[in-house]
């Protein structure tokens, strides 16, 4: 009776005294309402040239990994060591920093390496260790590593993910593409919400399954070979002469579509957090302005030109200087030429000579020419923190602000805006948006294909022509002649600007850059390069127009582009 009354008791107290609590609690055990987070999409590298059929190749890709660890208490004593040797070495990890967490007594879990692949996880099936797991995670790789860094961008935790860790599937773009695209590449997330059996499975009767949706996968006009070529090139150039930094650009001039676009220094988008310099992640193609200097010529000439103001052939008298309000502008070879046509200026790349030129044009007309290039805009890239131009100092009233825009002094574009700019000299007068993804697809569905899209015209056709020629003597008489390539006319303009100091007036440190298109007349590329503040040479001509001949030669081969001249290569 007393163990029947006592019973009685028990039971009491569970079903009726605690029973709420015990039911919630049931409940809580059995049923389940999580989300299920989504792949994110792939973004793709272009590949051309005579392979019409080459595939794609992956620039960033959602990889699974695992995070292996161990339970040193399921580990037999006298297994212990020969665990720890096996982990050490399949993992490469230090051994007796593994053999501490293997030999702690009555341990249930030790973290042993993080983020691993499948071949490694395969060769710790094949051992087959007693005591050692791992478990599974999903997150974004970089199979290209460095290349097109800045680009692609990269992917982290949110910041309001409070278990946010580096295998923690909630994450955020940052930067590039990444970052630009983050909403169309994470996709949407699924949902699983009901009750589950003692062992774990779902009640599928009493539950509900909302599948993840793949994010959308990114293609980009951006070429792998091209890519790779120009970043090498660059990367070699900018050791040599121990620049502060550089980047470089390859587009279509005829359509706009960004063949190539590189940094240097870069980073790994796999080792974002061992970045040191944050600065590291920008994009100085777009996110950052410079003084472009002798480059911008060909735009004061266009804008004479187009207005009928100059001529190829008409000459001025070089005295070598020009004082304005006090200041002395003076050729950067510090040279007076005497008589010099318009297309010797370019050649020899004069100082006085652009200033000569704009003083024929209405500062009003000037004015306008370089708002309708493109340099007060942006030009609206799809990639994150695109920065703008600044030519205020055209309307400060002081002419020898206005007089130095003439040689590209004084006023700040990015490099993708000057690229654009000189590209209309190059397609004939049109001012086009560049654009870096050829198409986005969801599923089996294209959502998004871009395409030439010209913003407005800017220049005759006519006057595209004749400064073309202009500026292939700059090359093949002038000093771009380090940019020729043997059997094909190119047409470019090199530039060495000073760096603006941040309390006014410029330091001692210069921008290298040289811009150019080949072949001239049927364009099927254009480059801009930019070294900053390389030590040891002077001029671009040698800097950074050998970088445009050596990439330049790749391009035309790689696109099987015919010489449109006999070859010298003298």
């Amino acid at each position: 009776m007393i163990l029947f009354i006592s019973a009685l008791g028990r039971l009491f107290y569970l079903q009726i005294w605690r029973g709420e609590n015990y039911r919630q609690a049931a409940q809580n055990q059995q049923s389940v309402a999580e989300a299920v987070l989504p792949e994110r999409g792939n973004i793709y590298l272009a590949v051309r040239g005579d392979d019409s059929q080459a595939k794609p190749v992956p620039l960033a890709l959602t990889k699974t990994w695992y995070d292996i660890w161990a339970s040193p208490r399921e580990i037999i004593e006298s297994e212990k060591e020969n665990v720890a040797q096996g982990l050490s070495r399949t993992l490469d990890l230090d051994f007796d920093s593994v053999k501490e967490k293997i030999f702690k007594p009555n341990d249930p879990y030790e973290p042993i390496k993080n983020k691993v692949d499948k071949k490694v996880v395969m060769e710790l099936e094949r051992q087959a260790y007693k005591g050692v797991h791992w478990k599974t995670f999903h997150d974004r790789y970089y199979p290209l590593g460095e290349l097109a860094s800045q680009v692609a961008g990269f992917v982290s935790p949110e910041i309001n993910d409070p278990g946010a860790s580096a295998s923690s599937d909630l994450k955020t773009g940052k930067y590039g593409l990444e970052g630009y695209y983050n909403n169309q590449l994470r996709g949407q997330a699924g949902f699983i919400s009901g009750f589950k059996k003692a062992l774990g499975s779902l009640i599928l009767p009493l539950s509900q399954i909302t599948k993840p949706k793949k994010g959308q996968d990114i293609y980009l006009t951006l070429d792998y070979n091209i890519q790779l070529t120009l970043e090498r090139e660059l990367r070699k150039a900018a050791e040599k002469y121990n620049a502060d930094g550089a980047s470089a650009i390859v587009l279509e001039p005829k359509t706009g579509a960004i063949l190539a676009m590189a940094n240097w220094p870069d980073f790994d988008p796999n080792k974002y957090n061992e970045v040191k310099n944050a600065s590291t992640f920008l994009n100085t193609n777009t996110q950052l302005v410079f003084e472009p200097g002798s480059i911008f010529k060909p735009i004061t000439m266009a804008a004479a030109l187009d207005i009928n103001v100059v001529s190829p052939d008409l000459k001025y008298n070089d005295t070598g200087e020009v004082t304005v309000s006090g200041f002395t502008i003076r050729n950067s070879t510090l040279q007076a030429w005497g008589e010099q046509t318009m297309t010797q200026v370019l050649e020899k790349s004069l100082n006085t000579g652009a200033i000569f030129v704009l003083r024929r044009m209405p500062q009003g007309v000037w004015r306008e020419y370089i708002k309708n290039f493109g340099f007060a805009e942006k030009t609206d890239i799809s990639l994150s923190g695109e920065a703008k131009g600044d030519i205020n100092n055209l309307n400060s009233g002081v002419e020898v602000d206005w007089v130095s825009s003439a040689f590209g002094q004084g006023i700040s574009v990015t490099p993708l805006a000057m690229a654009g700019a000189i590209g209309v000299i190059a397609n004939g007068g049109e001012l086009l948006k560049p654009y870096l993804v050829s198409k986005i697809v969801d599923g089996d569905r294209v959502v998004f294909e871009g395409g030439k899209v010209v913003k407005r015209r800017v220049i005759k056709d006519s006057t595209s022509a004749t400064l073309t020629k202009m500026l292939v003597n700059v090359v093949e008489n002038g000093s771009g002649r380090q940019a020729r390539i043997p059997g094909y006319s190119v047409a470019g303009k090199t530039g060495t600007a000073q760096v603006a100091g941040p309390t006014g007036g410029y330091t001692d440190k210069t921008i290298h850059t040289f811009v150019g298109y080949s072949p001239a007349y049927d364009p099927k590329f254009l480059m801009l390069i930019r070294l900053d503040n390389p030590k040891g040479v002077r001029f671009s001509e040698t800097s950074t127009a050998p970088i445009f001949r050596s990439v330049g030669e790749f391009i035309l081969r790689y696109f099987n582009v015919r010489p449109d001249k006999p070859i010298n290569r003298n």
